[in-house]
């Protein structure tokens, strides 16, 4: 990772990480960053995985994380819902992190269906407020001039589709001016 002469480094965070062909799918985000002006790191520990207790690792893992979001100006969010109605809670806390930073957070789902619709029926309120998941996951976006980017594709490729990321990278560019 080099830092461009504009200095806008993209922390791209999602639960690509999980997938098994995340190193395939971290280039090519990387690769559309860098076509709109972007450098990019995507959060996967190298060929490192650190010790092997899996609570130090555990432990080695996030503070990885930690020092590459230190190094980044901004967050692009796969907020894709992922084992549940709701996005991956890493990458909640990951857009927590850097907007509390004071860095800009954009996001994007590959499902189009909203929050409050995809939340079975129970005793406890839901939010209704037409959101594609939870108001404090989108607060950080609409607080960087952002609108979450939409896309609807097969399941079977909610995480390998890149149209969403592509258009909210395209956006990131547009509300910072850069190209």
């Amino acid at each position: 990772m080099s830092a461009l002469a504009g200095g806008h480094v993209v922390y791209l965070a999602g639960p690509e990480v999980f997938l098994r062909n995340a190193i395939e799918i971290g280039e090519a985000k990387i690769d559309i960053c860098a076509a709109h002006g972007f450098d990019a790191i995507f959060p996967l520990v190298s060929d490192d995985a650190g010790p092997p207790d899996p609570n130090d690792r555990a432990r080695y893992i996030f503070e990885q994380c930690v020092e590459m979001m230190d190094r980044c100006t901004l967050a692009i969010a796969n907020m894709t819902p992922f084992r549940g109605v709701s996005m991956d809670v890493g990458t909640a806390v990951e857009m927590g992190y850097m907007f509390a930073k004071g860095h800009p957070v954009f996001g994007y789902t590959n499902v189009v269906e909203n929050y409050d619709a995809r939340v079975p029926e129970d005793a406890l309120k839901v939010e209704r407020f037409n959101l594609a998941d939870n108001l404090m996951c989108e607060g950080p976006v609409w607080q960087s001039g952002g609108a979450i980017i939409r896309t609807q594709g097969h399941p079977a490729q909610h995480f390998t589709d890149l149209r969403g990321f592509a258009a909210c990278v395209k956006q990131a560019a547009s509300v910072l001016g850069i190209g």
